[in-house]
């Protein structure tokens, strides 16, 4: 019964997607990967999903503790900064279910090593978007990269894995024509009335001849 269900999630996710086109949506847990003692370029990344496709929304959540100058750093990059005293998981959390009510964002990609984000990409492939995991070691949660379609890792080359990932959706394009039947053409109801409307006024037709002609074959009595 499990089973079932399984393969009627997938179909549910796959006819979703299917009806889905926009852009990507970016979005990155400022407090838990932007520090110092992480290299991390945001516009090497954001170049490098670009080649996924269109990055449409591209957000930093961070805390009130944020600096000036990194704010700066952040809107250089591309990226809005969004500063927030609230819980920025929180925050990033209501952020992406408007994502993913939305018919804009075919693609849902985070950038977070923490746990609290598996739960957003779990509702982002339920509502049929793809989703992306963005993350580093040490502390890249596991559930995070299990919640999403695919994985980018930032402290290994990204173009070698963009292309991989880009290779795997053609791969995959191609396997879904395949196992897509072909509709049979039907003729339409127009020109199977009109058929029909000819044989029967040609039926009539050649009753009306063939009842002529044994009125005229027929004798005439002498009286």
């Amino acid at each position: 019964m499990s089973s079932r269900a399984g393969r009627i999630s997938s179909l549910v996710r796959l006819v979703r997607r299917l009806g889905r086109s926009g852009r990507i949506a970016l979005l990155i847990d400022g407090p838990n990967v932007l520090r110092r003692e992480f290299d991390v370029r945001l516009d090497e990344l954001k170049r490098a999903i670009q080649d996924l496709g269109k990055v449409g929304v591209a957000k930093v959540y961070l805390n009130e503790r944020a600096s000036d100058k990194l704010l700066e750093a952040i809107a250089n990059s591309g990226f809005t900064p969004c500063v927030t005293t609230a819980d920025v998981h929180i925050v990033m959390a209501i952020d992406a279910m408007d994502l993913i009510l939305g018919d804009t964002t075919r693609m849902l990609a985070i950038f977070s090593r923490h746990a609290r984000a598996a739960p957003i990409l779990r509702h982002a492939r339920e509502y049929g978007l793809e989703t992306l995991a963005i993350g580093f070691e040490p502390g890249f949660s596991i559930a995070v990269q299990n919640a999403a379609d695919n994985v980018l890792r930032v402290d290994r080359p990204l173009a070698e894995q963009i292309d991989a990932l880009r290779h795997r959706k053609k791969k995959e394009t191609k396997q879904k024509k395949k196992e897509t039947p072909k509709k049979e053409s039907k003729p339409s109801t127009r020109k199977t009335k009109q058929q029909s409307t000819r044989a029967e006024s040609k039926g009539k037709s050649e009753g009306q001849s063939s009842t002529r002609g044994t009125r005229e074959s027929a004798p005439v009595s002498d009286s």
